[in-house]
């Protein structure tokens, strides 16, 4: 049934999705839906247009849906579903607007948004990428520039498929050795019948895809002209996300390695990692940059930077779990980028003060409005603006819309993200080196070589931590790396995907009156999600692809 819903929906993702998201002169194209593979074959700029429209669609919002929040591209993708289900970044805002997001009771409910925006997402970038790799090879003019094209868009198609796994795909440990069937495989223009692929064949396409781009980049002399097209050490890093759901350490560690080897993309400095992660720098490998985010308050600063818009709200913007927050060093930059207890300085109150509901109210986590307080968490917001630069930034937790000067600080807010515009607006970071330094020391240790985890440890804290020394070795360095992993990319997008790969129950303890060994999540948003629950935490494919594609076997749907 070709005249159906996906194809609806997907026409309208990419029409009027490109519409509103191509504001900057670059994306001055017409939106993919209107590049065929016809004029993609005919013409380089076809080519050209429907790879800037590809690469467009990883930032730009998808749809309306309940709550009244917008999801935008690849940040929503690892802001929500990577840290906000997870367990070290706590949202009040999708805690109020969205309890049941700290449930996980809608993983199998297949018409909701939480299963629909992800693949919608997915196989907007699949489609798009198809496209293009379907005229592509027939272009005669400029061969060398069109293979690197080519490369882009396998590189885009295998990254979307990496997503749909860790979404919808089981664990390996859970999947009959790969023949556990996942997700729909699409290598051609348009949304067509196709039944449900194992997980095998998924992983088998991804490999394939980023074995043809890395030879097709490694070949070419052309470069990337912008950080947000992927290049050949994206393709590794890609690579290296896959083979860590397969299991396979050692192609994660070889391409984890290969991705910054001569020293590309070196772990930004600590000034660099208390800079306000708005724009791009040496380490950002894949992103977009603020420039490109013109969705006002569609734009992920709107909701995730700590001097965003809906800080208005006050439902602020993310913090962190207190119980991580604990096991960071006292000697390492990263605490430096939250309002917790240790950070009061001079006043009346003391660090049991966060344990008084007096003073942190119980169902929100929010700090009351007395004046010590207040003095508190207004000099600590003005002591870390990045670079002291207030003209730069706007300040933290502010009201800039609704008149009031204040908006609240929640325990543990975070104050590592920032915006650069009226509504927050800041670029995201796809990829950086030290995702890919922690993924190879993970792979490492999986592998034996200890000797390089520990090396690789070493090289990261010599900019975070400059006492932190390692000997650990076997799971207790494994067990290192994957706590140095939730340090370095908090609030990045990875929680929720590394506890699920990890095997590993996702637990929120609540706050406790009185109990200052207690943590810093309402008792209404506590969780322990065992490995077990939701399938194995897959989401269900949702109604929009089961209800019409008539090769899927509902047998076989989880």
């Amino acid at each position: 049934m070709k005249n159906n819903i996906i194809i609806k929906g997907f026409a309208a993702l990419m029409t009027t999705g490109m519409l509103i998201g191509c504001s900057s002169d670059y994306l001055q194209v017409d939106p993919v839906t209107a590049v065929s593979s016809a004029t993609v074959q005919n013409t380089p700029e076809g080519a050209q247009a429907a790879l800037n429209g590809l690469c467009g669609a990883m930032y730009i919002p998808y749809g309306d849906f309940e709550a009244n929040l917008q999801p935008n591209g690849e940040a929503t993708i690892m802001a929500f579903y990577g840290d906000v289900m997870g367990q070290d970044y706590f949202s009040r805002l999708w805690a109020y607007r969205a309890p049941f997001v700290f449930t996980m009771d809608r993983f199998r409910q297949n018409d909701s948004w939480l299963c629909t925006i992800p693949w919608s997402y997915c196989y907007n970038l699949i489609s798009q990428a198809n496209t293009i790799l379907a005229g592509i090879d027939g272009i005669t003019r400029e061969k060398e520039k069109m293979m690197y094209i080519k490369a882009e868009a396998l590189t885009i198609r295998a990254h979307a498929y990496v997503r749909l796994l860790q979404l919808y795909g089981p664990r390996w440990a859970d999947s009959r050795e790969g023949e556990e069937m996942t997700v729909v495989i699409r290598t051609e223009p348009g949304t067509q019948d196709a039944p449900l692929s194992s997980m095998n064949d998924v992983l088998t396409l991804i490999y394939s895809d980023l074995d043809t781009a890395i030879a097709l980049f490694e070949s070419n002399s052309n470069n990337r002209n912008y950080i947000w097209e992927p290049d050949e050490d994206v393709a590794r890093g890609v690579y290296a996300r896959a083979a860590l759901l397969k299991n396979d350490y050692a192609t994660a560690e070889k391409m984890a390695h290969d991705s910054r080897k001569n020293n590309r993309y070196p772990i930004m400095s600590a000034e660099e990692y208390k800079g306000g992660f708005a724009e791009p720098n040496s380490e950002w490998m894949w992103g977009n940059e603020p420039e490109l985010e013109r969705t006002a308050y569609w734009s992920n600063g709107a909701w995730y930077a700590c001097n965003g818009a809906y800080v208005d709200w006050n439902q602020g913007v993310g913090a962190i779990n207190y119980e991580l927050y604990r096991q960071i060093p006292v000697t390492d930059i990263r605490r430096d980028l939250f309002f917790t207890p240790d950070k009061l300085s001079g006043g009346t109150l003391s660090q049991a003060a966060f344990w008084n509901k007096s003073i942190v109210n119980p169902s929100t986590m929010s700090l009351a409005y007395n004046v010590n307080m207040k003095n508190q968490y207004r000099n600590f917001g003005q002591s870390v603006i990045p670079n002291g630069d207030q003209a730069k930034w706007a300040r933290p937790y502010y009201s800039r819309m609704q008149g009031t000067p204040e908006c609240d600080v929640f325990f543990g807010s975070q104050y590592k993200f920032w915006g650069l515009d009226a509504y927050g607006t800041d670029g995201w970071p796809f990829m950086r080196g030290a995702e890919m330094l922690l993924t190879e020391a993970e792979a490492a240790c999986h592998n034996g070589n200890y000797s390089t985890a520990q090396a690789l440890l070493m090289e990261l804290n010599a900019k975070r931590n400059p006492q932190y020394s390692c000997n650990k070795t076997g799971d207790a360095l494994l067990e290192e790396v994957k706590l140095q992993r939730r340090f370095e990319l908090w609030g990045e997008g990875f929680n929720f995907f590394d506890l699920k790969r990890w095997n590993v129950a996702l637990v929120r303890n609540p706050w406790i009156e009185g109990d200052m060994s207690s943590n810093n999540i309402p008792r209404a948003n506590q969780i322990n999600f065992t490995p077990d629950q939701q399938s194995g935490w897959r989401w269900i494919i949702p109604r929009m692809e089961t209800q019409y594609n008539n090769k899927i076997d509902q047998t076989l749907l989880q």
